[in-house]
């Protein structure tokens, strides 16, 4: 498997009106990089996205066959798989039968409907690829860390603020706190756009999925209770909320 690192560095930016719209206009795709991937370039809609992608996943592997994407996931243990929208209860069957790994996150390309039952092996995310490469990277990144954290290994840099993907933990100044899981899929996206103004909808959405029950205050519960923690092992609060808006990471 690949080796899993990448280099954070983001602008202060406002958050677009529209949830994969960058307005520095900037390329964040090689944050997934190191995740493992399996395409089934076949399916609708899957083919015409991973010509937009381009060459910039360099460890997708694009099956145009069924079978090929069965073998491709018995042979490369990947992280996650890309489906068509149209993908069935039985095509996740099939992934769970050839799969050599305890999860597996899968991608359905395609406006959200109604998406197959996952069970305990599978994350799910839902993805139009209208809202482009930038926000297909923030999703995927934030499906591993609700279903497969140990694909993210990275150490992850805003300011003097240092978050250890693998160990789970965020220090500053030779301080430490440990991260639960939970605190973990929170603090994700701030870190992935360090300065950029997250609003509750789209944390709510990449902490716990676009199908999860939960309302937009339980972002404001789980998150003071983060910062309580964070505050107290670090002497510090790196998440400024921001009046009617949202939250961001203020490292400094």
């Amino acid at each position: 498997m690949a080796t899993r690192s990448a280099l954070f560095a983001a602008p202060a930016t406002r958050w677009a009106d529209r949830a994969g719209v960058d307005p520095c206009n900037r390329d964040i795709v090689h944050l997934a990089e190191p995740l493992v991937g399996v395409a089934d370039a076949g399916s609708v809609g899957v083919g015409t996205f991973l010509t937009g992608l381009g060459d910039r996943l360099a460890n997708l592997a694009r099956c145009n066959t069924h079978r090929m994407l069965l073998d491709a996931v018995a042979r490369g243990r990947p992280d996650y798989v890309i489906l068509g929208a149209a993908a069935e209860d039985a095509d996740l069957a099939a992934l769970r039968a050839a799969m050599h790994t305890a999860t597996l996150g899968i991608v359905l390309i395609g406006p959200q409907g109604a998406t197959p039952a996952p069970g305990p092996q599978f994350g799910i995310e839902t993805f139009d690829p209208a809202d482009g490469p930038d926000a297909f990277t923030l999703r995927l990144r934030a499906l591993m860390r609700r279903c497969r954290p140990v694909a993210l290994a990275s150490r992850c840099r805003a300011g003097g603020l240092t978050l250890d993907e693998a160990a789970m933990t965020v220090s500053v100044a030779g301080s430490s706190a440990t991260l639960s899981l939970e605190d973990f899929r929170l603090l994700g996206p701030l870190f992935d756009m360090p300065g950029r103004v997250w609003p509750r909808e789209e944390l709510l959405r990449l902490a716990y999925g676009s199908q999860t029950q939960n309302g937009l205050r339980t972002i404001d519960v789980k998150l003071n209770r983060t910062r309580r923690r964070m505050r107290a092992a670090l002497g510090h609060d790196p998440i400024r909320s921001v009046r009617g808006e949202g939250y961001m990471l203020a490292p400094d």
